[in-house]
C-alpha cells in the first residue's frame, strides 16, 4: 500500500480488514447506479422526446402504416396536427457529429472520430408526406426530423431539422381552439384511414 494511505490509517486507526469491508461496500452501493445510468439516460431522453411531441402538435397518432400510393405501405414514426399543418415528425436518436444538407445524397455521423453514412433521411420523409397527402391533399403537410440533443450538426441544421433544444424556445404549445376547421376535418380523416 502507498505511503499516504498507510498514514490515513494509522492516523484515523483503520485497520487493513476495515478498509477492505468499506471498499467492498462502496462497489456494492455504486455498481448498481453505474448498471442503472444507461437505462436513466435512455428513460430521460425518450420523456424528451414525448415532451417535444407534444409541444409541436395538439393531437397525435404514432407508429402507424400508411399505403404509399404505389401498392405499398409506408411506416410513419409520429403524425401530429399542428396549428398550421399537419407534421410528418422522424424522430433521429443520432450521436456525435451530423454532417448533411437538404441537397445532399449522403450524410455522415461521425463519433469518436470513426464516420458513418446513411442515406439523406429528407428522402423517405418526402415519401411519408406523400402518403399523408393522398389521403388529406387540400390541407398543408409538413416533414420535419426530430434529432435529439446528442446531435450536433456543425455546418448547420438542414430546413427539415429541429432538435429538443429548437422546441424549447417556441413560444407556447397550439390550442384546438387554434386549428382552423379544415386542418381538424383533414385530421379526422387520416384518424378513419386508418381504422
Amino acid at each position: 500500500m502507498p505511503d499516504s494511505i498507510l498514514t490515513l490509517m494509522e492516523r484515523y486507526q483503520i485497520n487493513e480488514q476495515d478498509l477492505w469491508l468499506a471498499l467492498v461496500i462502496l462497489a456494492i452501493i455504486t455498481a448498481p447506479l453505474f448498471l442503472l445510468l444507461k437505462p436513466l439516460r435512455h428513460w430521460h431522453q425518450e420523456r424528451q422526446i414525448r415532451r417535444a411531441l407534444k409541444r409541436l402538435g395538439v393531437k397525435g397518432m404514432h407508429n402507424i402504416s400508411l399505403p404509399d400510393g404505389l401498392g405499398s405501405e409506408v411506416m410513419i414514426d409520429n403524425l401530429l396536427l399542428a396549428a398550421d399543418a399537419i407534421l410528418v415528425v422522424d424522430v433521429k436518436r443520432f450521436d456525435g457529429l451530423i454532417f448533411g444538407g437538404s441537397k445532399t445524397d449522403i450524410w455522415t455521423q461521425v463519433i469518436n472520430k470513426r464516420s458513418y453514412k446513411f442515406p439523406n433521411p429528407d428522402q423517405h420523409l418526402k415519401i411519408q408526406v406523400a402518403a399523408v397527402r393522398i389521403i388529406v391533399p387540400r390541407v398543408p403537410v409538413r416533414g420535419l426530423h426530430l434529432f435529439t440533443h446528442n446531435a450536433r450538426f456543425p455546418k448547420g441544421k438542414p430546413p427539415s431539422v429541429l432538435q429538443l433544444a429548437d422546441i424549447r424556445k417556441q413560444p407556447r404549445r397550439p390550442r384546438l381552439n387554434d386549428i382552423p376547421r379544415e386542418l381538424l376535418t383533414a385530421w379526422e380523416e387520416l384518424g378513419a384511414s386508418l381504422s
